[in-house]
């Protein structure tokens, strides 16, 4: 687990610079604005894709403690779940990249499609190396994502490349579970581990796991595409504000949300070990985010626009309450993300996808239809939208602590239907 902590703090260190990076190489009035779109797009994508990963960490972790042993295959699904994407992503193209990335939308297109094909394997590999506690491995797949990402960026702004370059650099990381399945033997020899439900129930429950997941990835990192979505970008001077308030809310996320992004894994397996105790089990990563987004609203309040005037160019200037407010938002939305894990591992699906659907309806409410300005409305989606969440969530917990068949001393069968 040491290294999957030093993983995580080098991925949201890396993605801070890979920000700072894109802030100085690209255009602000046009080619930032889009960079960040696609960014958000692709990694909305990737977390919708990323409920592969949670229910398979899952099933292999669950099939572990108990020995069930289904006839579930991760990849073949991957494999049918990869058709899907690319039918999906080429309908998107036609219809969004127009818009949300005008300079080029049919390299968009291809892009995404490519990196969202490859994600799909990547997460399939990250959720059985976490079920199986495979953590160095693990570690090293979340940190080699990240780091080519980075290095490549620091090229791309050192050649002088601009916006297709960038939009590569969005999705090549996703290439990196090839990486570690040949250079690891012990990740190579769980490709064939066990899961404990069969292939109809697995599918099921990856199904609801994807739409609450990418629900949340909608809320989390497909943000500042909706900020873009909501603002036309007729206006020069409403396209700067996009790009300021959009890198602002990246950057404040990156020292909450990046890191528990990662470790989420590693909390499924914590709550399945302790359905019995779920609340005592909440109450740390609970008490650590709601902690750090405390002192992230301090330092940012207070250090925050320093570092925007000494780092960033004068366009993506956003004042201090403002990042601070930022920040501490990431601790609600980071408590959202631990309470629907908790939900999940209980397996409460329907209500983990319920709380994450209350979140993005009410946040996206908020900021399409706010009267308060883009920069309000943004602050008042980001808190409103997580509370709302997590109070559904709190209400699945409650009913599964009471309900007998949540039990985990009397685990479902393997080929049992998801609960709803």
């Amino acid at each position: 687990m040491r290294n999957l902590s030093l993983a995580t703090l080098f991925s949201a260190a890396a993605g801070f610079i890979l920000m700072w990076v894109a802030g100085w190489a690209l255009n602000p009035e046009t080619e930032l604005r889009y960079f960040i779109a696609f960014w958000g797009l692709f990694f909305a994508g990737t977390g919708l894709i990323d409920g592969i990963t949670h229910e398979t960490t899952r099933a292999v972790a669950a099939s572990r403690e108990t020995g069930a042993r289904g006839s579930a295959n991760p990849w073949r699904f991957a494999a049918r779940a990869a058709a899907l994407v690319v039918l999906a992503g080429v309908g998107l193209g036609v219809w969004a990249m127009r818009a949300l990335v005008p300079m080029s939308p049919g390299l968009a297109t291809s892009l995404l499609v490519f990196g969202l094909v490859s994600y799909i394997f990547q997460a399939v590999l990250a959720g059985i190396l976490s079920g199986a506690n495979l953590w160095d491995e693990y570690a090293g797949l979340v940190a080699l994502d990240a780091g080519v990402r980075l290095a490549l960026a620091v090229v791309a702004w050192a050649l002088g490349w601009g916006l297709g370059a960038f939009l590569l650099i969005t999705v090549i990381g996703a290439a990196s579970w090839l990486v570690i399945l040949g250079a690891s033997p012990a990740a190579r020899g769980k490709i064939r581990v066990a899961l404990d439900v069969d292939k109809e129930a697995f599918m099921g429950r990856v199904a609801t796991a994807m739409v609450a997941s990418g629900a949340s990835a909608a809320l989390i990192t497909g943000f500042p595409t909706a900020i873009s979505a909501a603002v036309p970008d007729t206006d020069a001077a409403a396209s700067v504000l996009v790009g300021a308030i959009s890198n602002a809310i990246m950057l404040t996320r990156a020292p909450v949300l990046v890191p528990l992004q990662r470790f989420q894994s590693a909390l499924v397996v914590r709550f399945v070990r302790q359905r019995a105790h779920i609340y005592r089990a909440l109450a740390a990563p609970v008490g650590a985010v709601l902690g750090l987004g405390a002192v992230g609203f301090a330092a940012a309040w207070l250090v925050g626009p320093w570092i925007l005037r000494a780092a960033f160019r004068p366009e993506l200037y956003v004042g201090g309450l403002t990042l601070g407010l930022l920040t501490f938002a990431s601790a609600f939305m980071g408590t959202l993300m631990v309470t629907g894990v908790a939900v999940l591992a209980m397996e409460r699906h329907g209500w983990y996808v319920a709380g994450w659907i209350a979140a993005s309806a009410v946040a996206f409410t908020i900021l399409f239809v706010g009267p308060w300005g883009v920069v309000a409305n943004v602050v008042v989606a980001l808190y409103l939208g997580p509370v709302a969440g997590a109070l559904v969530h709190a209400v699945g917990l409650r009913r599964a602590s009471r309900d007998p068949a949540g039990d985990p001393a009397a685990p479902a069968s393997p080929a049992a239907e998801p609960r709803k």
